[in-house]
């Protein structure tokens, strides 16, 4: 998810967290926030980032994350496996640079020296199980 440079106006703000304090002093019970108000804040939050959003309104920011990444799944391409040779050459196998983007726009560079890598995987499964 990329931000955007300028940041939400404070009337777009303002009107939401007015709406959402509306909903939250008139429901009986606990219950979810109506999906209105939901949809709204998550497509703030996809413009403007998460954090500055969930403190702006303010929601929990797990929750609202949660949102942004489920709407954001589709028509994503989702990750494949891909298998490097163990070596490159059969004389002496040549260095290796394993670039990883992940759905949220962070990026992993990894250089490999010739014949090492064996941690690769867990490093990548740290990197890729931390964004979600």
């Amino acid at each position: 998810m990329k931000k955007a440079q300028e940041d939400p106006s404070q009337e777009q703000l303002d009107q939401l967290r007015h709406q959402i304090q509306e909903w939250r002093k008139a429901r009986k019970g606990p219950g979810p926030m109506p999906e209105e108000l939901w949809s709204r804040a998550v497509a703030l939050a996809k413009a403007f980032g998460v954090c500055p959003i969930a403190r702006a309104l303010p929601l929990d920011y797990t929750a609202l994350r949660k949102r942004v990444e489920k709407h954001s799944e589709t028509g994503l391409v989702k990750p494949t496996f891909v298998e490097l040779p163990a070596t490159l050459a059969p004389v002496a196998p040549l260095p290796t640079t394993i670039e990883i983007s992940a759905r949220d726009g962070a990026r992993m560079v990894i250089h490999l020296e010739a014949g090492r890598g064996m941690e690769t995987a867990s490093i990548v499964a740290a990197f890729l199980g931390s964004r979600g």
